[in-house]
């Protein structure tokens, strides 16, 4: 029997974007409140779903689906415009 080794690929693309939640989001250490803002870390893809890894601006950190995010300004953007 066969078995096919499934690879995690991590996706740099937004790293360093800010975003902010659309709605509250459930985390161990407490919920994050709606509108929270963060900065994205990485995004990657586990079993067929796409995930975002944001560090938020309180000090947390979780994992939330691209649909849980607003994205306010692309990386490059907010470098040229510093």
């Amino acid at each position: 029997m066969l078995v096919q080794e499934e690879r995690t690929v991590i996706d740099r693309l937004f790293t360093g974007s800010r975003c902010k939640n659309v709605r509250p989001l459930a985390h161990p250490g407490g919920a994050i409140d709606r509108h929270t803002y963060g900065t994205i870390r990485y995004g990657m893809e586990n079993l067929g779903r796409d995930l975002v890894m944001v560090d938020w601006d309180t000090g947390k950190a979780s994992m939330v689906f691209p649909s849980d995010i607003e994205l306010l300004a692309p990386a490059v953007e907010a470098a040229v415009g510093a």
